[in-house]
């Protein structure tokens, strides 16, 4: 018998469980919207929700148990992966103020059994990814345990490693930087890990839902966890995550993922300043921003200030935004591994606030681009600056001066402290004069600039030396008109000739306009989505489409380089790709990028070898990608390609992140 599609089966159990929920409907359309979205990345089940001013909504859909057809609920629970560090974080924190920990303090003081390295290592390093701590060595062992393993075992597992760079010096995210932070907590408090967060954390701010993971344990609402091979969803391999424990070893619910969100924000459980101090990005001692505080992610999201994690392990993917100053939460969890949610939050912020998730013009020439990076360079460190409550940076005018000089002279070269202080000065300008600085959601960066050009023109309060230059003026000039005519929220991801037809038709309105928007994203995604389910001529016809009204941007180019590969036109994709290159090297069609790429389009059942072969080909000194190669050739049962791709990959760097365990498969092939 015919079995029944994932859509059809997901619309049977799209319905919410009022556990701790207040409203009982979803925004407009969201259900639909949802369910389309799970069938295309055939995602088993999902629980969703959001909590503002005292209002939680959350609902669970498809199924926690694809096998025994269980239904998603708000409170299902899931493995937080990585959302577990913004936790961890919180309680460092509290016993920072309760005088039990200081956080310029090195770690033997708290953990004299971990062995001391060439240069000290402090707990406020840790919380921001600084200490120099390596992440995994070995993968194919140290991502695979399947024995628990108590705090010491868990230490034991890297606390031999070499430093990756001295203290302070170098951003290197690491869960194991935080089981020791984990180590840090037992240490200050004389409780175990899990003990103090359910006195400390979760107890107090009601997360019933939320523990150490245990594979033994009858947990209540626990999801079974799922993975892609190819096009086929099968269980994810069991890996015991207590030797994540501090990192990424808890699961909880998306309510109590929510409960978190809130509490924090709203200082139930630290006061402004240590917020303030997590919500901050860290930076190098060379001065490089990190974008990551204290135990959350800072990027702001096209100008919005908010802090947010996510998280990616066997069985799960999570993610939970917090808003501050829109006092909302948003999390999302889900039972298919390492998959990116933030689709699903965007589409939910939009439907709860009215204000674009993310806007993304084109810019026809390319001598307005650089003007428009610094535009909304200065509109994310500035406007987000301003959102986070935080005070002026200077009331120098000398120094304000000096940043819009700098802006002014070269945009391309301003530093990020230059545009965050003439960005959040343009902010409080903006705001004193009376203009809401969330209305610029849905008009952005050039909106922003436009606005803060036009009020220094009418008042002559703000100082010659806070104006931009004529060449930035004209360019926002030239700008603002066609793109606050043309801007738009971001259309569904096309899948359907029809839908690929109506963005044509759309593009083809803006043709002459000065500014218009990028939708190079969402058919990526869906180009994907076609490759995904062999239908490759409609992704053919996405990615042209791409490269007809974006066609001098590497992105577009990328996406019609790969697309065409892996449609079987090695020779033009190939000549895409490096027409990308050519245009920006860091960009989608570098080493670094591709050999993630491929990893992405395996997981929706995409033959990524074609590429592999092809960025090969474009790369031929990157060890990495030939070892990537070497990986997915064993996967088809290739074993003489692999062991051919792994002694390349060797010997074009001895000493790459996966030598060792390359040089073994070598070894054991005895070839």
């Amino acid at each position: 018998m015919r079995q029944p599609s994932l859509l059809l089966l997901l619309a049977a159990v799209i319905h919410p469980v009022q556990a701790a929920a207040v409203l009982r409907q979803p925004p407009a359309g969201f259900d639909a919207f949802v369910g389309s979205e799970m069938a295309a990345r055939r995602i088993p089940g999902l629980s969703i929700g959001y909590a503002q001013d005292g209002i939680t909504w959350a609902r669970g859909y498809g199924f926690a148990d694809l096998e025994n057809q269980v239904p998603a609920r708000a409170d299902s629970s899931y493995r937080l992966a990585s959302v577990t560090k913004p936790m961890t974080a919180t309680a460092v924190m509290r016993l920072v103020e309760q005088g039990k920990i200081e956080l310029d303090a090195e770690v033997q003081a708290y953990v004299p059994y971990f062995p001391r390295k060439p240069y000290p290592i402090t707990v406020r390093q840790l919380l921001g990814h600084l200490g120099g701590i390596n992440a995994y060595v070995n993968p194919a062992a140290e991502q695979h345990f399947k024995e628990r393993k108590d705090t010491r075992q868990s230490l034991a597992v890297f606390q031999d490693f070499d430093l990756v760079a001295e203290p302070g010096t170098r951003f290197r995210y690491t869960s194991y930087g935080y089981n020791l932070l984990g180590a840090v907590i037992e240490g200050a408090s004389g409780q175990s890990y899990g003990d103090y967060m359910r006195s400390a954390i979760w107890g107090p701010l009601g997360m019933a839902s939320t523990r150490l993971d245990d594979p033994l344990a009858l947990i209540p609402h626990r999801v079974r966890g799922y993975q892609l091979i190819g096009p086929q969803l099968q269980h994810s391999e069991f890996i015991d995550i207590s030797s994540r424990f501090s990192a990424g070893g808890a699961r909880s619910s998306v309510a109590d993922m929510l409960r978190f969100g809130q509490g924090v924000s709203q200082g139930r459980m630290l006061s402004p300043a240590s917020l303030a101090m997590m919500g901050t990005s860290m930076t190098t001692r060379g001065g490089e921003t990190t974008g990551y505080g204290m135990g959350w992610q800072t990027y702001p999201v096209d100008g919005k200030f908010v802090i947010s994690h996510d998280g990616m392990q066997p069985e799960t993917s999570t993610y939970l935004f917090v808003f501050p100053s829109r006092r909302l939460s948003i999390a999302v969890a889900a039972n298919l591994q390492r998959i990116d949610l933030t689709a699903f939050a965007a589409r939910l912020f939009e439907s709860v606030t009215g204000e674009a998730w993310q806007l993304t013009p084109y810019i026809r020439q390319p001598a307005h681009r650089p003007y428009y990076r610094a535009m909304q360079a200065l509109y994310n460190e500035g406007r987000s600056h301003a959102e986070a409550g935080r005070p002026p940076i200077s009331g120098d005018a000398v120094a304000i001066s000096m940043a819009f000089a700098a802006i002014n002279d070269n945009a391309a070269a301003a530093t990020v402290s230059q545009l965050r202080l003439a960005g959040s000065t343009m902010a409080q300008a903006l705001a004193r004069s009376g203009m809401k600085l969330q209305s610029y959601s849905n008009i952005g960066a050039i909106g922003f600039a436009r606005d803060y050009i036009a009020l220094y023109r009418r008042s002559a309060a703000i100082p010659q030396g806070q104006r931009f230059s004529q060449s930035i003026e004209q360019a926002v000039a030239a700008l603002h008109p066609d793109w606050s005519r043309n801007v738009r929220f971001a259309p569904r991801v096309p899948e359907s000739a029809a839908a690929i037809a109506t963005l044509r038709s759309e593009m083809q309105k803006y043709r002459g306009a000065q500014a218009y928007p990028d939708y190079t994203a969402q058919l990526r995604e869906g180009a994907f989505r076609l490759l995904g389910q062999g239908r490759k001529i409609l992704a053919m016809q996405a990615a042209q489409l791409a490269v007809e009204a974006y066609g001098d941007t590497q992105a577009a180019q990328s996406l019609f380089g790969m697309t065409a590969i892996l449609s079987g036109n090695r020779e033009a994709g190939e000549r895409a790709l490096r027409a990308a290159l050519s245009i920006e090297a860091g960009g989608s069609a570098s080493a670094s990028a591709l050999n993630a790429l491929c990893y992405e389009i395996a997981a929706r059942g995409v033959d990524a070898i074609p590429l592999l072969l092809s960025a090969v080909e474009l790369h031929p000194r990157d060890a990495n990608l030939r070892d990537t190669l070497g990986e997915f050739y064993a996967r088809a049962g290739a074993d003489d390609q692999a062991v051919l791709a792994y002694r390349q990959a060797l010997a074009l760097d001895p000493q790459y992140p996966n030598a060792a365990a390359a040089r073994q498969v070598v070894d054991k092939s005895g070839r």
